[in-house]
């Protein structure tokens, strides 16, 4: 008998899916930094996802709720979540990763447009936050499936 994913395990899917509607490749280099994972993975992922961050910051880099970035994150999401663990039941993993991706890139897209006028501040200290936080989240999804 196949046992559902954990609370915990969900949990962890479901922070990395919202790390990944902030940043789309960054959760995904932050898993290819696990032991276990292989070394062609990384040498891909880390640099993809340094390109995004600075990339964000550009004045031209279009909207992440474009339907092609937006299906990019879900995707994405779904992705790394049901690479969080060795559970042979990972449909409700991916659900709640493209769930989360979905969320995080609506909510990291509402606090870009508003934060910087609510604090007439420019929008670069948000970005910086917004990478912390996906990086944070992603840290936090690998520790929670880890334990």
């Amino acid at each position: 008998m196949l046992r559902s994913p954990s609370a915990s395990t969900l949990a962890a899917a479901t922070l990395l899916g919202i790390a990944t509607g902030m940043r789309s490749l960054l959760p995904l280099a932050v898993l290819s930094t696990r032991h276990d994972r292989p070394r062609g993975l990384r040498a891909l992922l880390l640099p993809l996802a340094a390109t995004e961050l600075v990339g964000d910051k550009l004045p031209r880099t279009s909207s992440r709720l474009a339907p092609v970035p937006l299906a990019f994150r879900i995707i994405a999401g779904g992705l790394g979540a049901a690479w969080l663990t060795r559970s042979r039941r990972r449909v409700p993993l991916v659900l709640a990763g493209a769930a989360g991706a979905l969320a995080g890139a609506l909510l990291g897209f509402r606090a870009r447009t508003r934060l910087p006028s609510a604090t007439r501040t420019s929008d670069l200290p948000w970005a910086l936050l917004e990478d912390v936080s996906s990086a944070g989240l992603a840290r936090t999804a690998v520790w929670l499936a880890s334990g």
